[in-house]
């Protein structure tokens, strides 16, 4: 061998697992990595999208045919298993055996969907996928009890050999993505104190399209599975927080679909379900699915699909999640009282007070503000996360009821703050500005957009009422007026919850409306308001 071709050779890249799309399509060597060094020299995008051909010979046709027609047994029966190893960990399948519950599976069902081709990105590696876990263990977990820690701990481990468990893991972190801030530094080893490095953390659209690839490998439609539904429901979130609404309606419904496929929105299927691991989180994925097509109905005016057809979560104090139980039943009594009537009268664009439904009676909406008001009478024993969502939730649910009477012309022009008054978001917006207060930073942050667009929603019910006219603003230079609460919410929404310039855009804009002014976009908490002293004391 030549000094030259020793040269080259020496030089040569070791060899990866798999290489990027345009490497792979131009046959040339790969360095693994995002973006690989080849990509940065010809500016192309470099993906790991493509699906790897499963390689080796296929093998004569009578063979399949043979192996098909053994895998086709007549005696099967007609369970609701879809994968073989439900029996041990009750995860990938919901194994129902209800009489009531579906016609018989077809021969794939018996089987786990694998594809032996299937390889997960080098990008993503197990301590990413760990990192992004506990971080939503730590702060997620709280709000959406939906994932159980040993067996995702399983799914880690199955990463490389499993598409649907991949999938999943994929999608929770493109949802942590999406909070850099609670992202805390890996610990270092017990044995030294050097800080240890985090992870390089891949985009969210690269986790996104990971799932999405993951989930080509599976025929969704035969293996549907309560983990499937978690992705989905994952996927909406996502979605929802990068401001992509069809998508995540799209995700949202899928997530829905697949729980009632699986009939997991009924209470007799749980009766046949052997595994309580299995039966819980399933229990649990239901209730996370209730609360948010209500809040997301009431956001983006959808229809509902799910009712409340299934018994609550039981506290078990001796549980691991007993401390979390509490906070997330009252979550649920909150949007129980949504029900389709509401959402239906609250999606109409007629402003018709003709109707006989409840939804327009002006004696039961002033007894839904009234239940809102002492729904939750202590959070005190709650996690700072879990306070945070319930009250602001609380909150923006009034303001919802007290625009659906505005709609429907039933509220009184009076200068009051009762609830069935014109100037009620005044005293609803006050009460946003003092939970902001009590409350540290991070409980929102761990809250995400969904808690944003809450308090963006009470803001801009505010502006609305401020620009009606003069009579909102008949009030003592000693007290705190609502242009001087309108003010904290624009900071609230500009600082503490690091609101997008979509939502500060429009928010600056019914505040210049208001005050005839402009509104700097960096305002400052000193700023926001001249008589911030005063705030403080009417406030605490």
């Amino acid at each position: 061998m030549s000094q030259e071709a020793k040269t080259r050779y020496s030089k040569r890249l070791p060899k990866v697992r798999q290489a990027c799309d345009p490497c792979h399509s131009r046959k040339i060597r790969c360095d693994g990595r995002w973006p690989c060094a080849n990509c940065q020299e010809t500016i192309l995008e470099c993906t790991y999208v493509a699906v790897p051909k499963k390689t080796g010979p296929k093998g004569p046709r009578h063979a399949r045919k043979f192996i098909q027609r053994q895998q086709i047994n007549p005696q099967q029966s007609t369970s609701f298993a879809v994968n073989p190893d439900a029996r041990e960990t009750g995860y990938e399948s919901q194994t129902s055996r209800s009489p009531h519950a579906v016609t018989p599976p077809s021969p794939t069902q018996n089987a786990t969907p694998r594809d032996p081709g299937f390889q997960a990105s080098p990008l993503v590696s197990t301590d990413i996928i760990q990192w992004c876990l506990d971080a939503f263990f730590r702060h997620k977990y709280p709000l959406t009890p939906i994932l159980h820690r040993q067996q995702v701990e399983e799914c880690i481990r199955d990463l490389s050999i499993s598409p649907e468990k991949y999938g999943l893991m994929t999608a929770c972190s493109a949802v942590i993505s999406l909070s850099p801030e609670i992202l805390q530094p890996p610990d270092p080893p017990s044995n030294t104190s050097t800080e240890v490095p985090a992870p390089i953390l891949p985009t969210t659209e690269f986790l996104i399209s990971e799932t999405l690839r993951a989930r080509r490998q599976c025929d969704l439609a035969e293996h549907q599975s309560l983990l499937h539904a978690q992705t989905s429901f994952f996927l909406f979130s996502a979605f929802f927080c990068m401001d992509n609404d069809n998508a995540a309606w799209y995700y949202l419904r899928e997530s829905i679909t697949i729980l009632q496929t699986l009939r997991l929105h009924e209470e007799a299927t749980y009766s046949d379900i052997n595994d309580p691991v299995l039966a819980t989180y399933a229990r649990h994925m239901f209730w996370v699915l209730f609360i948010t097509e209500r809040a997301y109905a009431l956001q983006r005016h959808r229809p509902l699909t799910l009712q409340s057809t299934l018994g609550l979560p039981i506290v078990d104090p001796l549980s691991s999640d007993a401390a979390i139980l509490p906070g997330f039943l009252d979550l649920i009594s909150l949007f129980r009282h949504f029900d389709t009537d509401f959402i239906a009268t609250w999606n109409s664009s007629t402003p018709s007070t003709t109707s006989s439904s409840d939804a327009t009676d002006p004696e039961h909406l002033s007894k839904l503000q009234t239940v809102l008001k002492y729904a939750i009478p202590s959070v005190s024993n709650y996690s700072e996360m879990q306070q945070a969502d319930l009250l602001i939730s609380r909150q923006w649910l009034k303001v919802i009821v007290w625009k659906l009477c505005v709609s429907k012309t039933l509220l009184s022009i009076t200068d009051s703050e009762d609830s069935m008054s014109l100037s009620y978001p005044t005293a609803v917006a006050r009460d946003v500005v003092l939970i902001s207060r009590l409350l540290p930073t991070k409980a929102f942050e761990a809250n995400g957009v969904g808690i944003l667009e809450k308090v963006f929603d009470v803001g801009c019910s505010l502006a609305d009422l401020i620009s009606l006219g003069p009579a909102t603003n008949q009030w003592s230079a000693m007290h705190v007026g609502p242009i001087d609460i309108l003010m904290e919410i624009v900071r609230i929404v500009g600082t503490t919850l690091g609101g997008s310039y979509k939502h500060l855009d429009i928010l600056y804009s019914k505040a210049n409306d208001c005050l005839f002014m402009n509104v700097d976009r960096m305002i400052a908490p000193g700023e926001a308001n001249p008589e911030a002293t005063d705030i403080e004391e009417v406030l605490e």
